[in-house]
């Protein structure tokens, strides 16, 4: 990096720095933000890309690295690897970030805003090569809004736009006053195909640990024998699935709508769900101008501010934060909040059409219903041929059967997929079973992939973060000193993988003895199937490194228990005199 590109990161950090500390310290750094000219934000795309913009500002792409459970994920592994790790994480969940040189350990509250936005548009966008399987080490093309972008179509559309200027009110001179939108659109035909997806979703670590296969698992797949790519079932009209694509004006420039073509989804639902402050995500302008990240964490959403039940019965001497101290702001900010909740829903029901056209409950067979027990099997479904579900960082991916038994009473005769008192599942990793208070669930149907790592003695254990540890050294993540062609993984470490190959079935079967019955019959099954994108035990085994946000271990794992969600739901009932 040359001198004056060093001068320019300075200035840069010193424009956001100054807007920080300001009194509200919202204005200036909006303006900071949309006066970036070497990764415009996705806020100024917005300006003519409204829809794109909406939906990608509630996505999982705009929340990689806001994230804080990535967040110290990435610093616990960097603390058991002795830093070794290093960036590896920050390259795909924040590739502004990345090229900007931020220190991949330091809080959202401290990064340039535009990094904030995670996988924002310059990161797709202002890509020039194809770099197929690279683990996101990406280098964007640097330049201000008015600089070159990159599409699958070209520029045939633009040059018609900049021929008609004057109804479209746009300039493309950096200099020059008015609507300054790209000069060209430069064809970048990979964009459209599932190898540009690879770049980032299948992650192989410096020491040969695969981690994600995504891709990987795609390229083998009967949807990639088809021609059917993952921008057809991730960006099309219905998330999960091939369903064609919306047809509309890909730009409103000046008020006046471009013609139609092909539209593009841009929310890629996925498994994940915010847990942070709803003033911070999902992204919106009018939060960002209204208040900084630091003083939206210090409004109060839970006790009700900004509304006329909390308004209308303040206590005397009620003391606020300095941002919040006027009335108008604080109701200000509750209009923005309820857009907010409201974004926040409509991404809860496309998650969750994704994750059933993912996940199928089938048949559930009764083996034996009699005096001398209950037997029955419940069919899991992969209800895609696109990958394996779970798929990514599968090791995280909880997919699980909750099943409860009782009689005519309500009496319990079987129970599985319950939680310990920490919010764990009783398997492996429940702190409750390691001590003896909760007993392992030995009925638990389950799809998390487990991470082995192997023992000083050459055997193997599990862990929650798969850091192998030698004898010899400290713990760090090397290159592998051996060929991985044969083997496809390091001796060191492995995922075990539970999940589904495409369009395939897994079958959960449960037993009740004869003499575990009430003779209160009949008995009823309530058999659910519930996703949750992390367990609470990673959330113990991160917690020495903190939270972003001011967030504690529980308040992290709260959230996340809150968000799951029952995909399918049946009962059944075993007729048993």
């Amino acid at each position: 990096m040359g001198k004056d590109e060093d001068d320019d990161d300075e200035e840069e950090k010193e424009e956001v720095a100054k807007a920080e500390a300001g009194d509200t310290g919202a204005k200036a750094a909006h303006e900071a933000l949309f006066a970036e000219n070497r990764y415009p934000s996705a806020g100024t795309c917005g300006t003519c890309h409204p829809k794109h913009y909406g939906e990608w500002s509630v996505s999982q792409h705009s929340y990689a690295q806001l994230s804080p459970v990535y967040l110290s994920l990435n610093n616990k592994i960097n603390e058991l690897a002795n830093g070794s790790n290093g960036d590896f994480c920050l390259r795909c969940h924040n590739a502004v970030g990345a090229n900007l040189g931020e220190n991949s350990f330091v809080s959202n509250l401290e990064r340039h805003p535009t990094s904030r936005e995670g996988i924002t548009c310059v990161v797709c966008h202002r890509i020039n090569k194809a770099y197929n399987k690279v683990s996101g080490r990406l280098a964007l093309v640097e330049g201000g809004l008015t600089e070159a972008v990159f599409g699958p179509k070209g520029n045939e559309e633009l040059e018609r736009v900049l021929d008609n200027s004057q109804d479209y009110k746009v300039v493309i001179n950096p200099e020059e006053a008015g609507r300054k939108m790209h000069k060209v659109i430069k064809q970048f035909a990979t964009l459209s195909d599932p190898v540009f997806c690879g770049a980032c979703h299948d992650v192989t670590l410096f020491n040969g640990f695969r981690l994600e296969e995504a891709y990987s698992e795609y390229r083998t797949s009967p949807a990639a024998a088809r021609g059917v790519t993952c921008q057809d079932c991730h960006m099309g009209k219905e998330q999960g699935v091939a369903s064609g694509y919306e047809q509309g004006p890909g730009a409103v420039v000046g008020g006046v709508p471009t013609k139609p073509r092909k539209l593009t989804n841009h929310f890629f639902a996925g498994p994940d769900y915010s847990i942070i402050h709803p003033g911070i995500f999902p992204h919106n302008a009018e939060a960002q101008q209204l208040a900084s990240l630091a003083e939206w964490l210090r409004f109060d959403v839970e006790a009700g501010w900004g509304t006329d039940e909390f308004e209308d019965n303040v206590p005397e001497g009620k003391v606020y934060p300095e941002r919040w101290q006027a009335i108008d702001d604080r109701y200000d900010a509750r209009e923005i909040l309820n857009a907010q909740f409201k974004r926040l829903e409509w991404a809860t029901q496309m998650r969750l059409e994704l994750l059933r056209n993912g996940y199928v409950m089938g048949d559930i067979i009764t083996d034996r219903a009699d005096s001398g027990g209950i037997a029955f099997r419940v069919q899991v479904r992969n209800g895609t041929d696109g990958h394996n579900v779970p798929t990514g960082f599968t090791g995280e991916r909880l997919v699980w059967l909750d099943v409860t038994v009782t009689d005519k009473t309500g009496a319990v005769v079987l129970r599985s997929g319950d939680r310990d008192p920490n919010g764990d599942l009783r398997d492996g990793h429940s702190a409750y079973v390691h001590a003896g208070v909760t007993p392992l669930d030995q009925n638990l149907f389950s799809l998390q992939s487990i991470f082995v790592t192997q023992n000083a003695r050459g055997g193997e254990i599990e862990h929650v973060i798969p850091i192998p540890y030698p004898v010899t050294s400290l713990p760090r993540v090397l290159p592998s000193v051996r060929s991985l062609v044969f083997t496809g993984e390091p001796p060191t470490e492995r995922n075990h993988k539970k999940g589904i190959e495409p369009l395939g079935e897994r079958w959960a079967e449960y037993k009740i003895d004869g003499d575990e019955l009430t003779g209160k019959g009949p008995y009823r099954a309530d058999i659910k199937l519930i996703s949750q994108p992390a367990p609470i035990n990673l959330i113990v085994a991160m917690q020495s490194v903190g939270f972003d946000y001011g967030l504690t271990p529980r308040q992290a794992g709260d959230a996340l228990i809150a968000g799951a969600q029952v995909l399918w739901q049946r009962e059944i009932v075993f007729k048993v005199k």
